[in-house]
């Protein structure tokens, strides 16, 4: 009885023990076993509360700025240097300013992405902001015949990356499949495989893989644009991974060739010794090119042959998207007349 009363007190204890760890956010020694956090979302964009206010009068008393909250909830870090804001819907005139004061705004610091500890905390992402106008003072609205409201929409454009990881199930006999196999790459028709994806507008999704032979394997996976963004990649930028081109055309020739354009390479397989030839359809290279998305979506398909002379394994597969999202946020501005009083 005794030794039964005490088992119970132990199991109690223990539980109590765990639930306080995890109220306290204190580990519990698990660490995360999947590479991203997930997600669709890239930079968040908002206006400053009252910046610039929903209303204000043309007496020449009331200066304001327009500021953009900028806040990083995807998995790719955006330096400021990569980073553009416009803002757009009126005539800088009509606030005492110039076209110059509106464009090409960076942001105050570079954007870290959201991440997780090693052992699973979520932190958060940068969150910084843009000032309007650029020349440091503010705007001041000029005298109108009666109230006008105005629309401030900053249009930003910025580079990003999405990153994605699964593995590929390569086995010495890919005809002959055993029971105790340590994978099932499926010899009729497809087998979907676990892939996983960074946080990102443009989403790497449906990783199929399929044996075409018995040292022969194709794969294919689906670029989805999930976010409701604007994306644009040059084939000009022949690797994702070669830099970046702020580049978010407003000239309709230009942007209807790198609209919905992205970078992809595929990485770890390429070059590996374990495929001895790596061929994917639409890509520039083997493993590297730019894609158009057609209504927001693209498959990809490549084959691999294999090393003769192989045991069984999982390979990793890295796959590497880049591109440059075109977002925006607005507001409204009630400029209120106030009429003159003189005589």
């Amino acid at each position: 009885m005794n030794k039964r009363f005490y088992a119970i007190a132990l199991l109690v204890i223990l539980v109590l023990l765990m639930a306080a760890c995890k109220k306290s956010g204190a580990s519990t020694g698990s660490a995360p076993r999947t590479p991203f956090i997930g997600g669709t979302a890239g930079v968040t964009i908002n206006f400053e509360k009252d910046s610039p206010p929903p209303e204000v009068t043309d007496d020449e008393s009331f200066a304001f700025n327009a500021i953009v909250r900028l806040k990083n909830d995807g998995e790719h870090t955006v330096n400021k240097n990569d980073m553009r804001i416009n803002m757009v819907g009126f005539d800088p005139a009509d606030f005492g300013k110039d076209f110059i004061d509106m464009k090409d705004v960076q942001p105050q610091d570079d954007l870290l992405a959201k991440r997780r500890d090693s052992e699973g905390n979520l932190i958060e992402g940068t969150t910084t902001f843009a000032t309007f106008p650029r020349s440091g003072d503010s705007f001041i609205p000029k005298k109108f015949s009666g109230n006008l409201e105005f629309t401030f929409r900053a249009d930003t454009c910025y580079n990003y990356m999405t990153e994605a990881n699964t593995k590929l199930c390569i086995l010495r006999d890919m005809i002959n499949i055993r029971d105790d196999s340590i994978c099932r790459p499926s010899g009729t028709g497809t087998s979907g495989r676990p892939i996983y994806s960074s946080s990102g507008p443009v989403q790497i999704t449906n990783f199929r893989q399929s044996v075409i032979g018995r040292d022969k394997i194709s794969f294919s996976f689906d670029i989805v644009l999930s976010g409701n963004v604007d994306i644009f990649w040059s084939r000009d930028k022949r690797t994702p991974s070669s830099g970046f081109d702020a580049a978010c055309p407003r000239d309709p020739r230009l942007r209807r060739e790198i609209e919905n354009n992205v970078g992809i390479e595929i990485t770890e397989i390429a070059g590996d010794p374990i495929i001895t030839d790596l061929r994917c359809g639409g890509l520039e290279s083997d493993s590297v090119g730019t894609v158009k998305l057609v209504n927001g979506k693209r498959t990809i398909t490549c084959t691999a042959d294999l090393l003769q002379d192989r045991l069984d394994l999982e390979k990793a597969v890295g796959i590497l998207l880049t591109y440059n999202v075109l977002d925006n946020k607005e507001t409204k501005v009630l400029i209120k007349h106030l009429a003159s009083t003189n005589p």
